[in-house]
């Protein structure tokens, strides 16, 4: 296990670094320079300009800006937000925690989901459900995630207002004790999360119907229903432990891309998480932010990746051997 941990390791190395490399050319590419969203319209001497360039090290060539970023971030600075005015490190800190926490209840509510619609595709195999289900589960799957967004709120926020529309908490819950500002937060967050979960919950439901349906075929399965055990305890006590194995796997994944991926939910409904920091920075060009969120994102990837496959291995012995 070890030697899986190293090997993983080392082998992600040049995935960040390419990663990190491709954003910032692509970065640089981008019409428009970052002392021109810094200044914005007012009008600037262009000694002060040059000045302002020479102190954030703007006037340096793009490879030196890179390999200083990189020296920097190899110690624990990622740098100065030239949008916000402070250092990226606090920016990330104080976003993080919400995209976290979005990301875990829209995981819980894609498993939830996902491994139950799977279960009743088993139990209703080849029936007018199964396919129903399985069209259902394509088109949420395919659908964009803004669009999921967007009918959510005229669904659940307006047509029939359940949830609140946007924001990540209420006006003046600052000053509620505790547990009445994580009730608030857990509902200003179900309509996101749902939008997030329900989205990809058929994509887990195709995954536990191959499972169980593979499952159900093997011999201790059949060994176990031949010794009279009802339907549902050879379901869920023989053949859902076997089957569990790629769905460990797809949530060890989905969690690090979940964090990552919620931009342009987040966007939609004003959540103050990752996405929506790193969509401001790319539009002001922030380079530092970027960078910062790029790898932050990529190192979240590489280790769900790595969880998966020490999850599998815990839950198959076989994968062990």
């Amino acid at each position: 296990m070890a030697r899986l941990i190293a090997r993983r390791l080392l082998t992600s190395i040049p995935l960040v670094l390419g990663v990190l490399t491709l954003t910032f050319t692509l970065v640089e590419l981008s019409p428009g320079r970052p002392i021109d969203h810094f200044l914005g319209d007012h009008p600037v001497p262009q000694e002060t300009r040059a000045r302002i360039e020479a102190a954030y090290g703007l006037d340096r060539p793009p490879w030196a800006r890179y390999a200083s970023w990189m020296g920097h971030a190899l110690r624990g600075d990622l740098g100065w937000s030239l949008s916000r005015s402070r250092p990226v490190g606090s920016v990330l800190a104080d976003a993080l925690p919400a995209t976290i926490g979005l990301a875990s209840l829209a995981l819980a509510i894609q498993l939830l989901a996902g491994i139950a619609l799977g279960a009743l595709h088993v139990a209703r195999k080849g029936s007018a459900l199964d396919h129903a289900l399985t069209g259902l589960g394509l088109t949420l799957a395919s659908a964009p995630a803004f669009w999921l967004g967007l009918m959510a709120i005229l669904a659940f926020a307006v047509a029939v207002p359940l949830f609140p529309p946007s924001s990540s908490h209420s006006i003046g819950s600052a000053t509620w004790g505790p547990w009445a500002r994580a009730a608030d937060a857990l509902w200003h967050a179900m309509l996101p999360a749902a939008v997030l979960g329900f989205g990809s919950a058929g994509i887990v439901a195709r995954f536990v119907r191959a499972g169980l349906l593979r499952s159900l075929g093997e011999g201790f399965v059949r060994a176990a229903r031949a010794r009279g055990g009802s339907p549902r305890r050879v379901l869920w006590l023989h053949a859902g432990p076997a089957a569990a194995g790629p769905v460990i796997t797809l949530a060890g994944l989905q969690l690090p891309m979940l964090v990552s991926g919620a931009l342009v939910v987040e966007v939609v409904f004003g959540w103050p998480g990752m996405g929506r920091v790193a969509y401001d920075a790319v539009l002001a060009q922030d380079l530092p932010v970027v960078l910062a969120a790029v790898l932050l994102a990529t190192l979240l990837v590489v280790a769900g990746s790595l969880a998966a496959d020490l999850g599998h291995a815990a839950a198959d012995p076989r994968v062990r051997r």
